[in-house]
């Protein structure tokens, strides 16, 4: 009985072994693949085939011990779906090198290059173009002597020269890389873009067509209309015609030299607004303009008037902060206008040839209308301003020898005339007798002064006016001093001298 089960155990362990060994080799057979490479034997990479299409005649040469292929006529080749097209070429079977010249034509899905000599690498996937390069895709064209082009990323190189056409960008360089995936161009070495309302140029920059959005540096000019901004780096976005400028800025923004019914006038650069900054935000568009400086250096803003003479008027001023609008408006009298406020906050010191001013900040608004010949009139003698100086700490005007302080002071001008100044709460003017040698005192809540001809002719105060006054002896000797109190009083002047004072109540 034993010997029986023994036997029969043993016939079913020889079963189990037979039965065994198929099965085991099917899972190595199925297992082969994924087993370590020390495992099996080593596998060596085959070149990326290019294969012959067409030519109209074929010559092969072995004797090297690589096939070198001579084709001329009609050349087709494809790899993948690449196709390739020439009017010659020259294939190096093995090495996956093909030369190709004569209207060449290479095309990738939705990119093309053409060029008169080809050499493409299908291992790399490269092919290095020569002699009027083109390489276009769905949405830009890159022109370009030299080029070199991979089919797969689609990015494009080029470094004797390129211009790339993107909607209606054109943008130049000596040297820059193209990914047509990401529609990202990085230029270097002399840089401009250009499109039809902006000229931007720099030493490199990144061009992103997509966003519409340009990061340049380097000696950065932008150029628009009547704007000019220049600095060291800058951002640039096409769609909304916002700039943000960095390092060194500096704004120029010119006149208006538009005629009612002529909007393609070239700008007036009689009339320029400069801006000194470390900082600057513009807007195209909206016509703002926003410039900082640093810690140590507030921005500086220059105002230049040229008249027909010749003759400059310049305006200087600083702040922590200086903003500027530009728009076109419509003036009181229906005339067409443009409009200017320049605004600056924080420790504002303005200086110009007349007048000269601190406050804490200030705003500056000009109302200019625009030439109508049609009127026969010189609209330009109509140009208003206005010019509010805030505190605290109460803000100070200097001009013919006098200051005048107060909680507000506003200040107008017609024709670039002075016509009147206003000055609002706790109103203190000093002036200097010249004869003298001692201050003229005038204070009260409210005061006034009126101009002609940009010289001082009356400077009143109310209501509980208080002023000091001195006199002088026929030989211009200290005679006395007065002291004057009333509802009003009023100090009038000419020829720059003081030559009455009345009062009322």
């Amino acid at each position: 009985m034993m010997g029986k089960g023994e036997r029969g155990k043993g016939g079913r362990g020889e079963g189990d072994r037979g039965s065994a060994w198929p099965l085991r080799l099917l899972l190595l057979l199925f297992l082969s693949p994924f087993l370590p490479l020390s495992l099996s034997q080593p596998v060596r990479a085959q070149p990326r085939l290019v294969q012959l299409v067409n030519a109209d005649s074929v010559a092969v040469d072995a004797t090297s011990g690589e096939t070198v292929r001579t084709l001329v006529g009609n050349v087709v080749l494809r790899q993948d779906t690449t196709t390739l097209r020439a009017d010659r070429a020259v294939q190096r079977v093995e090495a996956g090198l093909v030369t190709l010249e004569g209207d060449v034509r290479i095309v990738t899905g939705g990119d093309t290059l053409t060029a008169r000599r080809v050499v493409y690498d299908a291992n790399a996937n490269e092919a290095v173009a020569e002699g009027d390069v083109r390489i276009a895709d769905s949405s830009a064209v890159l022109l370009a002597p030299t080029a070199r082009h991979h089919r797969l990323t689609g990015v494009s190189t080029f470094d004797r020269g390129g211009t790339l056409y993107h909607d209606d960008v054109t943008l130049t360089a000596p040297r820059g890389v193209y990914d047509d995936r990401t529609e990202v161009a990085t230029v270097e070495g002399g840089v401009e873009l250009r499109d039809s309302t902006t000229v931007l140029t720099s030493r490199a920059g990144v061009y992103d067509a997509r966003a519409e959005r340009a990061d340049f540096a380097g000696d950065v000019r932008l150029r628009q209309r009547d704007t000019r901004l220049w600095a060291d780096s800058l951002t640039h976005f096409r769609e909304t015609e916002r700039s943000l400028a960095r390092g060194r800025v500096v704004l120029e923004r010119l006149g208006d030299a538009r005629t009612a019914g002529d909007d393609a006038a070239p700008p007036d650069s009689a009339r320029r607004t400069l801006l000194f900054g470390a900082r600057a935000e513009h807007d195209e568009r909206a016509g703002t303009s926003r410039v900082t400086g640093t810690p140590e250096v507030d921005p500086l803003l220059v105002q230049l008037r040229t008249d027909s003479t010749g003759a400059t008027d310049t305006t200087l001023v600083r702040a922590r902060r200086l903003d500027a609008l530009r728009r076109d408006s419509l003036a009181a009298d229906g005339l067409e206008a443009t409009f200017t406020r320049v605004v600056g906050v924080g420790d504002v010191r303005m200086a110009q040839p007349r007048l000269a001013a601190v406050a804490d900040s200030a705003a500056f608004e000009r109302l200019e209308p625009v030439e109508d010949p049609a009127r026969g009139a010189d609209t330009l003698a109509l140009v208003q301003d206005r010019l509010v100086l805030y505190g605290p700490p109460r803000p100070s005007v200097w001009f013919e020898g006098a200051q005048v302080t107060g909680d507000t002071l506003v200040a107008y001008a017609l024709g670039e005339s002075v016509e009147r100044l206003e000055v609002t709460g706790s109103a203190f003017a000093a002036q200097l007798d010249s004869t003298l040698g001692r201050v003229r005192q005038l204070a009260g809540r409210r005061m006034l002064a009126l101009f002609r001809d940009d010289t001082l002719r009356v400077l009143s105060v109310w209501p509980t006016a208080e002023a000091i006054t001195f006199r002088a002896t026929d030989d211009g000797l200290l005679a006395g001093a007065d002291r004057l109190s009333a509802d009003s009083l009023a100090f009038h002047f000419r020829g720059g001298e003081l030559r009455e004072i009345t009062g009322h109540r």
